[in-house]
């Protein structure tokens, strides 16, 4: 590995993109390479999951704010389990992480716009 990629090495160890440590997300060389992929889109899905859900709990209806944050604690449960049984089907164990984090980013996105209809 040059030099010149450590610090690609580091910010991947970090999960955050870097010139060395990117490569083509589409279509990932490496069991390691569709991890990193999956993970780098699951952490920009929760990022702005996390962004919309600060806006939403700013509401003044505290009965609605009680009824989100059950709402987001319940669908952070039921997405964790579902990427825990994503991550055990698959039959090449090398696979295992990348299946669930892509899972997991799958469904982050898809509740990031269910949120986006509550503003």
């Amino acid at each position: 590995m040059s030099k010149a990629c450590l610090p690609g090495l580091l910010a991947a160890l970090l999960l955050v993109a870097s010139p060395c440590a990117a490569q083509d997300c589409e279509r990932p060389d490496t069991p390691a390479q569709a991890t990193e992929c999956a993970t780098l889109r699951l952490r920009a899905a929760e990022r702005e999951m996390a962004s919309l859900m600060s806006e939403l709990m700013k509401s003044d209806d505290q009965d609605f704010k009680e009824a989100l944050a059950a709402a987001q604690d319940a669908w952070l449960k039921w997405r964790d389990a579902e990427g825990r049984l994503a991550g055990l089907t698959v039959t090449d164990k090398t696979l295992e992480t990348s299946a669930r984090r892509t899972l997991e980013a799958q469904l982050t996105e898809d509740r990031v716009k269910d949120l986006r209809g509550l503003r």
